[in-house]
């Protein structure tokens, strides 16, 4: 075996090592999703409770150049 084939089966490898980190890190995301969903059925969000899940925001508290600058708008 020379070095090139070493180093190509290398990264060969490593490369199908990272496609499965990024298999794991999806399947993580996938449970934390479902978790979270499974959670909101029986806890609703506090401002859901408060408000009703129809209230919106006015437009006059995000579209200000301060919330812009320091919040992303």
């Amino acid at each position: 075996m020379t070095i090139t084939e070493r180093n190509n089966l290398q990264y060969d490898l490593r490369h199908r090592m990272w496609l499965a980190q990024m298999e794991v890190e999806t399947c993580k995301e996938e449970i934390a999703r479902l978790n979270r969903f499974y959670k909101e059925q029986f806890e609703p969000d506090i401002f859901d409770q408060m408000f009703g899940v129809s209230v919106k925001v006015p437009s006059i508290y995000t579209d200000t150049p301060m919330a812009e600058e320091v919040y992303g708008g």
